[in-house]
């Protein structure tokens, strides 16, 4: 063997023996594949009263992956009309899309089953390519449009022992409230106002402690008026104006777990009684 050739021979060892040990100290071969692991934080996205805007996004990942919706299934029995062109993933959120959902029922927990397509997001290999979460898609309820067609759907109310016991001329059959009248002080207001449909009496005394445990004993007497939105409804107490003509009850309620219920704007809610004559009395029944 030429001197030539025997500089070539080890040369070429010596590339050999190099390519192995940078194998063999990891800084060759395949990288390691990864686990697409899904980070989801919440299942739960909302949309605007008209259904037309995002209120919220679920922070949702794929440890080295990029995620695409490729399926979309609405529980069983629901109308939702949303599909793959609605739902996009991006900066690490879940966020709906193109999206109307204006007349689909609000305060409703739909029920939806994506499908992930996953791809690489680097060099590294991952060990599957679909995923699939379970999250919930609703929209904000307007409490004032509820609460108010509730109270509409009254058909009596007690009205025993409102005036003073003493008040022999002037009885509580003069007190007379239509639930079917009652309006809202503004669009979305937090005030329910109802007038008294009978003239009564100028000297008429209402109790109003009384006429508290009275509207409270009427909602539980006709409880399944508000068995779609509310688990509990009650009236505290009263306040009065100067004139006394006007009463302000304020309703505490609770909204149903399995509604998604959401209050826009004052979460306190007040019903506005108007006596055409008479005043309402905050001492009576003390």
């Amino acid at each position: 063997m030429t001197q030539k050739n025997k500089i070539f021979s080890i040369t070429l060892l010596l590339l050999i023996l190099g390519s192995v040990a940078c194998r063999k100290s990891g800084g060759g071969g395949d990288p390691t594949p990864i686990d697409p692991t899904k980070s989801m934080t919440g299942n739960l996205l909302i949309v605007s009263v008209d259904g037309k805007t995002n209120i919220n996004s679920i922070p949702l990942r794929f440890a080295g992956a990029n995620a695409t919706v490729t399926k979309v299934e609405v529980e069983k029995g629901k109308t939702l009309k949303l599909d793959t062109t609605n739902f996009i993933v991006e900066n690490n959120a879940l966020k709906l899309t193109k999206f109307d959902l204006s007349k689909e029922d609000a305060a409703v927990s739909n029920k939806v089953i994506l499908t992930f397509d996953l791809s690489a997001s680097s060099s590294s290999p991952i060990t599957k390519y679909t995923d699939t979460a379970e999250i919930y898609v609703g929209k904000y309820s307007n409490i004032s449009t509820n609460i108010l067609e509730t109270f509409k759907k009254f058909t009596t109310l007690e009205t025993d022992n409102l005036s003073e016991t003493t008040d022999t001329a002037h009885p509580i059959k003069n007190l007379t409230f239509d639930f079917t009248k009652m309006t809202n002080a503004t669009t979305n207001s937090s005030f329910l106002l109802l007038e008294n449909t009978k003239e009564g009496d100028a000297g008429m005394l209402v109790n109003g402690a009384r006429f508290v445990t009275n509207l409270n004993k009427s909602i539980t007497a006709q409880k399944t008026l508000f068995d779609t939105y509310f688990t509990d409804v009650k009236v505290n107490g009263f306040n009065t104006n100067d004139s006394e003509s006007i009463a302000n009850f304020q309703i505490d309620f609770s909204g149903k777990k399995s509604y998604l219920y959401y209050y826009e704007g004052e979460p306190n809610y007040h019903l506005i009684f108007f006596l055409k004559q008479g005043k309402w009395d905050n001492n009576l029944g003390k």
